[in-house]
């Protein structure tokens, strides 16, 4: 979640207009007519959009990413004998229209993405380093998102979104060509 100040502002601004607007819709929509008056209303839409706009996503980035961890820390892939990781980091992988998050893992032989339990499609994804055609690093919107695509020789791609996607291409890249 975004975390910059001016983006929350906005963000509980915009939340407390629509939920005082909100309230009132109802409150005049009601079968009895009952408006509360715009003291109650204006305090209303200023205490949700505090609380939506700045508590909430406060609370969020200082817990989350503990939960977060701890649920990464707990993803091994299934290794062959004498495969070793090199790298590792968190990673989604677009499986049709799921983003499956997970861990991205690169070994001696292969690229792994290995999945975690919150997700509907599960399990690993192994990626034979002799079976890549090709990497590119594709932007995914105006934010600066990028995903890095792993191409194939059977035409398959693999939609990855990456921590410095720059640097696992230039990575696999690396591995490739070997």
């Amino acid at each position: 979640m975004r975390t910059d100040w001016k983006y929350r502002l906005m963000l509980a601004f915009q939340m407390g207009v629509l939920y005082t607007l909100g309230i009132w819709a109802m409150d005049y929509l009601s079968a009895d007519n009952k408006v509360d008056s715009l003291n109650s209303l204006l305090f209303k839409g200023l205490f949700f959009g505090i609380t939506f706009g700045l508590v909430f996503p406060y609370l969020f980035n200082a817990l989350a990413g503990k939960v977060f961890t701890k649920m990464g820390a707990n993803i091994h892939p299934v290794l062959e004998p004498t495969e070793i990781i090199e790298k590792e980091g968190p990673a989604t992988l677009f499986k049709g229209l799921e983003g499956v998050g997970g861990k991205l893992f690169l070994t001696n032989k292969r690229v792994i993405f290995k999945s975690h339990q919150l997700n509907i499609q599960r399990g690993q994804t192994d990626i034979d380093f002799s079976s890549i055609s090709g990497i590119e690093k594709r932007m995914v919107n105006k934010r600066g998102n990028a995903r890095i695509v792993i191409r194939t020789k059977t035409g398959k791609e693999y939609q990855l979104v990456v921590y410095k996607p720059e640097l696992w291409n230039t990575e696999i890249n690396e591995r490739i060509t070997r």
